[in-house]
């Protein structure tokens, strides 16, 4: 279930995953701050399938909203590639974004997977702090869980974030290993539903 990866020229990189540097907090100065920004947000289904969260990074947030408002238009779920060229650079010249970048993530057909829509994976070394900036941009609550969070990743019980409520979670990266982020105030009996994402945490 976890995406597949595009690797990155230097110049290319996103943000959150070139080298961090070493900041100074009270609570250890030799640790590691490694900062996400991301939102939680739905996608429109075809037919009666529910809409299942996930997280996203908010520097895709445009693109993300382009891929929605296509999904919505169910009667023309193809565009030809002159009409994505121009798509892309009407976002990337709006948005600041790479033109390059963007034109990988608009789909000729919107029907087939797109590695934007799948579970998140935030990426840390074993001893990293994570500053997670998170905004809720559905319409139901969203508590950030760890499942299997058994070394005390986090400090304490996240609070739950209204629509449109944004807040900032610090985790301790204190065991490697792969904890799935769930909402916790998931109601539905189904667990892909909840899944929100993945914490990779690397030795």
């Amino acid at each position: 279930m976890l995406a597949t990866y595009h690797f990155y020229s230097a110049a290319e990189t996103p943000q959150h995953r070139r080298p961090v540097n070493v900041a100074k907090k009270s609570m250890d100065a030799e640790t590691e701050m490694r900062v996400y920004r991301l939102v939680v947000m739905t996608m429109p289904h075809a037919g009666n399938d529910a809409e299942r969260p996930f997280l996203a990074l908010q520097r895709n947030l445009p693109i993300l909203d382009y891929l929605a408002q296509r999904l919505s238009e169910a009667e023309r779920p193809v565009r030809a590639g002159a009409e994505l060229d121009v798509d892309a650079q009407r976002l990337a010249q709006r948005y600041g974004l790479g033109v390059d970048y963007v034109r990988r993530m608009l789909p000729k057909d919107i029907r087939q997977p797109n590695p934007l829509l799948r579970p998140f994976v935030l990426r840390a070394v074993r001893g990293e702090q994570l500053e997670i900036h998170v905004t809720n941009r559905t319409q139901c609550r969203m508590q950030l869980a760890l499942l299997d969070d058994d070394f005390g990743i986090q400090p304490h019980a996240e609070p739950a974030l209204a629509p449109g409520e944004s807040s900032v979670f610090r985790w301790q990266c204190k065991q490697p290993g792969i904890y799935p982020i769930f909402n916790a105030a998931c109601t539905a009996t189904e667990q892909p539903h909840c899944l929100l994402g993945v914490l990779m945490i690397e030795p």
